[in-house]
């Protein structure tokens, strides 16, 4: 059997956060290379602790810290989940270079083998170029275009 990306690394969820890893994330969400491609530019202390309270509640949301190493390399999302398909985020820390593939195989080890969905969405900035050119790596399809944004999916095999 091939050894999954997922059990190499440590996933955090964001409801079980410390006091530094919600300090971390905040810092990362605000950075520059990764706040302009967000649909909320900056957002204050407030609202991140707010949003990290509220995924106590959710059950079709899951954010995650990734560690690899005892590194932290970046955060992965799931959203709209649902029994057929979610929708994932995904940021770097800012700090390091070429995370892009491992936190890849995290979201789509994660989405087709542990939440079970037969699809994943995505969607990018028209202008965010290294995104785009990464998922279509990893096989995902355009099946739509906006004026701001393109569209992804990736079904399971």
């Amino acid at each position: 059997m091939l050894e999954r990306i997922i059990d190499k690394i440590k996933l955090v969820n964001f409801k079980d956060f410390n006091s530094s890893e919600i300090e971390l994330v905040y810092k990362w969400r605000n950075d520059p290379k990764i706040a302009k491609y967000m649909v909320n530019k900056h957002i204050d202390l407030k609202e991140h602790l707010s949003f990290i309270k509220s995924l106590k509640n959710s059950s079709d949301k899951r954010y995650f810290l990734v560690y690899q190493s005892g590194e932290p390399i970046g955060v992965v999302s799931f959203v709209n989940i649902s029994e057929i398909s979610c929708e994932f985020g995904i940021y770097a820390n800012p700090n390091l270079r070429q995370m892009g593939d491992i936190l890849m195989s995290v979201i789509i080890d994660y989405a087709f083998d542990i939440l079970k969905v037969s699809k994943i969405l995505a969607k990018a900035y028209k202008d965010n170029l290294k995104a785009i050119n990464l998922y279509q790596k990893f096989k995902f399809e355009i099946y739509e275009n906006s004026d701001l944004m393109v569209y992804f999916c990736r079904k399971a095999k």
